[in-house]
């Protein structure tokens, strides 16, 4: 994946906004999200909470590895096809209309994982980190579990978009702008 080179790059917005109206998600709401005009991907949220102990609500997402302007098919939307980890993220994917809600259903109890963890930097180097799960608290997670894992802490629909652009590159989908 390309690496961040300024603070401009990282608030540059390149996602594309699919709707005008300023939308309010509900658990359970399977939405749609466009990287690039033509290509749509699929998220669902999963969970809202202070997450953290942040003392405040946001919310648990899941990103899937499906792609295509209609809904997909089941199969596609469960967590054994997550195209990156569990994300916390704020309100504003929806809000500023970059996500757009397609569908309101509760989530099942298989279509969300059993626990989520999240990796936690301490700052001096990429091999000081910890687990920990939704909480902040850290936990033991075997290196021989391969569950998709996200950073802790808050990201939004911009951070989304551009690990998701950064996979797709990877892929050859995208072109890399570089």
């Amino acid at each position: 994946m390309k690496k961040l080179e300024s603070l401009e790059q990282a608030n540059e917005i390149t996602a594309v906004r699919l709707s005008e109206k300023r939308q309010i998600a509900k658990v359970g709401d399977l939405f749609r999200y466009s990287p690039q005009a033509g290509i749509y991907g699929w998220g669902r949220l999963i969970k809202r909470g202070g997450f953290f102990r942040m003392g405040f609500d946001l919310n648990l997402v899941y990103i899937y590895d499906a792609w295509g302007e209609t809904k997909p098919s089941p199969e596609l939307l469960t967590p054994r096809n997550l195209l990156i980890g569990p994300i916390i993220v704020n309100n504003l994917g929806w809000s500023r209309g970059y996500w757009q809600i397609v569908e309101r259903e509760p989530p099942l109890s298989e279509d969300i994982l059993k626990r989520h963890i999240f990796i936690s930097f301490g700052g001096r180097g990429p091999k000081d980190f910890i687990y920990v799960d939704e909480a902040g608290d850290k936990v033991y997670w075997p290196s021989v579990i391969k569950d998709p894992l996200s950073q802790s802490g808050i990201a939004n629909f911009n951070l989304v978009d551009w690990t998701v652009r950064g996979i797709l590159t990877e892929r050859g989908i995208l072109k890399d702008p570089a």
